[in-house]
C-alpha cells in the first residue's frame, strides 16, 4: 500500500510509526510539509527511512502566520526526496476574513505556479472551497500540470470537476465513516488510474479505530473500503492505488 498523505507532530516517534505501517503493509508514504517548521522535519525525516517521501508547501491555515517567501521553499524541491508541492489550497470554514481569504488565494496561486514550474504535482486542501480552488487550478495549471486533491469530501458532481481539471482522487478514512454516502458514490465516478487512498493522520481515523490516533499503519482499513465500494479484491486496490501514486509522483522509474 501507498499512503500518499500523512502528518507527523514534533511529539510522535517517527520510527516507531514508519515501523508499524511497515508491518502492515505499508510499503510507501508520503509526509506532508504544512508551513517552514514541519518541512524542516519532513525533509530530515524522509531521508532516514526507505521510501518515505516528502512535500513542501503552506497550509492555507498557516497562510495568515506566513511571512517567509515562496523561494524559502527551493531548498526543500531540490531534495531527492521531495515528490510534491503542498500542502497547498484553500479552507474558507475556518477563516471567513476576507482578507486572510484573498491571502489564501494569492499563496495558493504562487504555488501553483511553483507545481507548473519544477512539473512536480500539488497536493491540494479545499474546504468550502471548492469553486475557488477549481477556478485557481484552470487558470494556473491549465492541465499543464496534474495534481492531487486530498482528502476528498465532495460528492459526484465535484469529483468529475476536479478529474478533467487534471486531479488525482484521494480517499481518507472519512469515506468508512456512516454519514458519508455522497462521498461514497462519488468513486463510481473517478477513473481507476485516478484514485489514490491516504490516512491524513494523524487525524480522522478510519472505521474501526475511531478514537483513536491515526497512523499510515490504519491506511489498509480505506483501502479495504475502497476495494468493497470498487468490487475489487484488496490486493488488487492496494496495488492499482500504489501504482497511480508511483505514477503522479513520478517514481515509478526510480523504485
Amino acid at each position: 500500500m501507498f499512503d500518499t498523505h500523512f502528518h507527523l507532530d514534533p511529539e510522535d516517534n517517527p520510527e516507531e510509526i514508519y515501523l508499524a505501517a511497515r508491518a502492515a503493509g505499508v510499503n510507501n508514504m508520503t509526509l506532508i510539509g504544512c508551513d517552514p517548521e514541519s518541512c524542516d522535519r519532513a525533509l530530515t525525516t524522509a531521508q532516514k527511512f526507505d521510501n518515505m517521501y516528502f512535500s513542501a508547501g503552506v497550509h492555507p491555515l498557516y497562510v495568515k502566520d506566513f511571512k517567509g517567501n515562496i523561494t524559502d521553499f527551493d531548498k526543500y524541491y531540490q531534495d531527492s526526496n521531495n515528490v510534491a508541492v503542498g500542502e497547498i489550497g484553500l479552507d474558507f470554514y475556518y477563516d471567513k476574513d476576507k482578507e486572510i481569504q484573498n491571502k489564501q488565494l494569492e499563496i495558493f496561486e504562487t504555488f501553483l505556479e511553483k507545481s507548473v514550474e519544477l512539473a512536480k504535482p500539488a497536493i491540494i486542501h479545499s474546504r468550502e472551497a471548492f469553486p475557488e480552488t477549481l477556478s485557481c487550478l484552470k487558470n494556473t495549471l491549465q492541465n499543464k500540470q496534474d495534481f492531487i486533491l486530498h482528502c476528498y469530501t465532495g460528492d459526484e458532481k465535484w469529483v468529475s470537476e476536479f478529474i478533467d481539471a487534471g486531479g488525482y482522487i484521494s480517499y481518507s478514512g472519512i469515506v468508512t465513516f456512516k454519514n458519508a454516502e455522497s462521498l461514497r458514490k462519488s468513486l463510481s465516478k473517478v477513473p481507476k488510474d485516478r484514485i489514490l487512498i491516504e490516512t491524513d493522520s494523524p487525524y480522522l481515523a478510519p472505521v474501526p479505530m475511531r478514537g483513536k490516533r491515526n497512523q499510515p499503519a490504519y491506511v489498509v482499513h480505506v483501502r479495504d473500503k475502497v476495494a468493497d465500494l470498487l468490487n475489487m479484491s484488496p490486493e488488487d486496490l492496494s496495488e492499482l492505488t500504489s501504482q497511480n501514486a508511483k505514477n503522479i509522483f513520478k517514481l515509478s522509474s526510480k523504485k
